[in-house]
């Protein structure tokens, strides 16, 4: 196992991880979202948040960035709502958005949204 500081990138052979702290309650922790570099790609993972700015730290410009959207436009504590991240996507700017841990109310929406949604098996391609 291998203790990672917030913010300070670690070196896996040609892969770099830098974690961010990100607001997941008062339960365990630390909570990280991760951007992962390799072959000049980069990933960031945003983990289950409430809206930190963090986030914009970690997904900065990547490849792809995943990132959960447990409500449509509801706040609930701990998580992000689309709606939400959809306010802060253009200083994020990621190339390509994924969503994650998605509630009833982003699922009922999906074919109406503009990101991808995860799903059980998918494979990406970066």
């Amino acid at each position: 196992m291998v203790a990672l500081e917030p913010a300070a990138p670690q070196t896996f052979g040609a892969v770099t991880v830098t974690p961010f702290p990100v607001v997941h309650g008062d339960s365990g922790g630390p909570f990280f979202a991760y951007r992962i570099e390799a072959e000049g790609r980069t990933l960031a993972y945003s983990g289950d948040t409430q809206w930190t700015d963090t986030l914009v730290n970690a997904a900065h410009d990547a490849d792809l960035f995943i990132a959960e959207a447990y409500t449509y436009d509801r706040t609930v504590k701990n998580h992000l709502s689309l709606k939400m991240l959809e306010t802060h996507l253009p200083e994020i700017n990621p190339k390509r958005l994924i969503l994650t841990h998605m509630g009833d109310d982003v699922l009922h929406k999906l074919d109406g949204v503009s990101h991808m949604g995860a799903s059980d098996g998918l494979i990406v391609e970066l």
